[in-house]
């Protein structure tokens, strides 16, 4: 066995560990770490020999230190153990002593490696006839006063074959899901949304990292993608040229991109479907929530991104499976819950029963997804340690399996498929990540699969314990609230049918009234409530778009005649709309709802026919409606002044006053022919001898005598 001081930093395979001491001596600032553990399963014959890196933290150096190895012959049978033992405070060791080493002094800062070995023959009496499958093994630190720190790991044991897991009883399905989501969108400040974007796309950013796991270089395991496509939208739609590589590269359409990820889509702007599901919406509420119009140019999610994937957060509840499945997800990932009954292995499909219809839920593994995210966050450093608790939890999954398959009559069932789901704040360490999956891979009862391989199969027949009816998270953003954004969504959506394309007139309403919902806000509360009053501030500044013109009290002097209303347009594309005038008295009578297209950003006057029944002055309210008959404003009144018959009136008055004059002038015509100057009746020749008999005697009236009648 050997030791020798060291002071050189962590590679891969050191770092935290899988470390839970209670410490005892005077030493508290030394540790103990896993450098290496060979062979990574062992067998009949083999010696293992394990590794660690004792290190001073203290400001003191530290002398004759004994570092002792333990294992246990029996096997963890059941998860449940092994997660006590990977995670336990105490300093219990495992087993029997096996090996001891000294360290006779470690100076403050500094650190030695040392080697011990045990025989898996001779000192643990596993032969050909023990069971397959993981053991714990210990290094404990100690000096005179107690102990210092105790590491807690395992090995794998294989009765066949000590070079490798040639007997595996069972294989195991893994998929990894990781999540591509961005930061909350602001509706006050859109440009920081993208901004975000960019940071986190851009090389060496959280979002770059997940997608150099998802197409990693020369093949290999690959983990999935759950993907919000307003995060790709806008990286689509970026002046930043990484930013716009990473958008082809996870599309699948840039030249060097390689061979497209395994994508699910998850609701765009990444919705808390529990707030959506306790705020007591209806199943068309909650898609339109679930859905929204990016209105972020013209990126469209590639074919391939057909499946649909809801993502509750933490445990959910029976209400938010049934909101993921009224917002259209084809499955429902569980985070948390579900759980078989009696630790049985299964895979990780199941069937639950909501008010809105049944559910098919993807149950991701807890132990699983905490361990991979742990070990493959950047910053953290993967530890071997971390390595061989993955190894030795799958392996307890791959007897279960086993276990199953045999109560079941038989090997004719498909391997077991379980999921491991990374936190939606991941920043990944890729090689980190692949180094595990790699390890994981080369086991031999572990194979890396595509998330989309375990969704055509059927749920297994498992009992899994229920989830709850309704237990609504205190993070969740407040109901009242979150039906205010529905409604306010449904006014504009209403609204934006007057354009002929409604999408490029709400979709950034309707992404801005979808952003406050977002599960990055639950962390933000304060944030999340300015946010909500933003995007409400500028669904009625839209709305505001149209109006009516005031104008003065018109007067209606005939029986009917045109009524005009003029309509303003602000908006940036033409709308169509209808105008509908509703009198208050039954003595104005409106004849027509005329439908017009305004053009944008102008006015136009609008007539609408009435007819008047009986005068008076009538108040009319003017109501301006969508195609749809949504009204698209609140509406406005106005009086007119109804004097039905005043034409009629005003044009006899006219006539019977030109008839006057017309009767006048023949009168004055008539009396000015009486004037002395006009020739008689005795000066004009007489009349015809015979005249006819009928003839009536001409009456002369009497006349003062002249002097010529008497002439000669």
């Amino acid at each position: 066995m050997t030791h020798a001081p060291s002071t050189r930093s962590c590679g891969w395979g050191v770092g935290a560990g899988a470390r839970a001491a209670v410490t005892t001596s005077a030493h508290d600032g030394v540790t103990v770490e896993l450098v290496s553990s060979t062979p990574t399963v062992a067998g009949p014959g083999d010696t293992v020999r394990v590794t660690v890196r004792v290190t001073n933290e203290g400001p003191e150096p530290v002398e004759d230190l004994d570092v002792d190895l333990g294992a246990g012959w029996r096997p963890v049978t059941s998860r449940e153990a092994l997660a006590r033992w990977a995670d336990e405070e105490s300093n219990r060791t495992a087993g029997t002593r096996q090996a001891t080493e000294t360290v006779e002094a470690v100076p403050p800062g500094g650190s030695a490696d040392v080697t011990l070995e045990m025989d898996v023959d001779a000192d643990l009496q596993l032969r050909s006839d023990a069971p397959w499958g993981p053991r714990q093994m210990s290094v404990a630190v100690r000096d005179a006063e107690g102990t210092a720190d105790v590491l807690h790991t395992f090995f794998l044991f294989d009765p066949v074959d000590g070079t490798g897991p040639a007997s595996p009883p069972a294989e195991i399905r893994l998929s990894v899901l990781a999540p591509v989501t961005g930061p909350p969108l602001d509706p006050a400040d859109p440009e920081a949304y993208a901004a975000g974007v960019d940071v986190l796309t851009a090389p060496g950013g959280g979002l770059a990292g997940t997608l150099d796991l998802a197409v990693p270089d020369g093949g290999g395991p690959a983990v999935s993608l759950a993907v919000d496509p307003a995060v790709v939208a806008t990286a689509a739609s970026s002046d930043d040229t990484e930013t716009l590589a990473w958008a082809d590269a996870i599309s699948g359409t840039g030249t060097s991109a390689g061979p497209a990820p395994d994508v699910v889509t998850l609701p765009a702007l990444d919705p808390d479907l529990g707030a959506l599901a306790h705020a007591g919406l209806s199943d068309d509420g909650i898609a339109a929530a679930a859905n929204p119009e990016l209105g972020v140019g013209g990126w469209e999610p590639p074919s391939a991104w057909s499946t649909s994937l809801a993502w509750p957060v933490g445990a959910p509840d029976v209400e938010t499976l049934g909101a993921a499945r009224a917002a259209g997800a084809d499955h429902v990932l569980v985070p948390d819950g579900l759980e078989t009954r009696g630790g049985t292995a299964a895979t990780a499909l199941a069937r639950v029963e909501t008010p809105r219809g049944p559910v098919s839920a993807v149950v991701a593994d807890p132990s699983l997804s905490t361990a991979l995210a742990a070990a493959a966050t950047r910053g953290a450093g993967p530890t071997l340690a971390d390595a061989r608790r993955l190894l030795a939890d799958t392996a307890v999954l791959a007897n279960q399996a086993a276990a199953r398959v045999l109560a079941q009559g038989g090997p004719d069932g498909e391997p077991v498929h379980v999921v491991a789901a990374m936190p939606r704040d991941w920043a990944p360490d890729p090689a980190a990540m692949r180094s595990l999956l790699e390890e994981l891979e080369a086991s031999g009862w572990v194979d890396v699969v595509p998330f989309t391989d375990l969704l055509d199969r059927p749920a297994p027949r498992v009992e899994r314990e229920p989830l709850p009816g309704s237990e609504p998270d205190a993070a969740e953003l407040d109901p009242a609230t979150v039906r205010r954004l529905a409604d306010a969504r449904a006014a504009v959506d209403a609204y934006a049918s007057v354009a002929a394309e409604p999408a490029t007139l709400a979709g950034g309403i309707d992404a801005a009234l979808t952003a406050p919902l977002a599960v990055a806000y639950r962390s933000a509360p304060d944030a999340r409530g300015t946010a909500v009053e933003s995007a409400l501030a500028r669904a009625d500044e839209l709305r505001a778009g149209l109006s009516v013109v005031p104008r003065g009290t018109p007067t209606l002097i005939s029986d009917t005649g045109d009524l005009p209303v003029r309509v303003r347009n602000d908006l940036p594309v033409d709308a169509t709309v209808t105008v509908v005038l509703r009198p208050d008295d039954p003595r104005l009578v409106v004849e027509d709802r005329p439908t017009v297209v305004v053009p944008a950003e102008s006015a136009v006057d609008v007539p609408v026919r009435v007819r008047a029944i009986g005068s008076g002055d009538v108040g009319i309210r003017v109501e301006v409606l969508a195609p749809s008959g949504t009204p698209v404003l609140q509406p406005t009144s106005f009086e007119v002044r109804v004097r039905a018959g005043w034409e009629t009136v005003g044009t006899a008055v006219v006539a019977a006053a030109i008839g006057l004059l017309f009767v006048g002038g023949i009168w004055r015509t008539v009396r000015r022919g009486r004037s002395a100057r006009r020739t008689t009746g005795e000066r004009v020749a007489p009349a015809p001898t015979e005249a006819p008999a009928t003839a009536p005697t001409p009456v002369v009236p009497p006349r003062q005598s002249q002097p010529e009648d008497h002439t000669a």
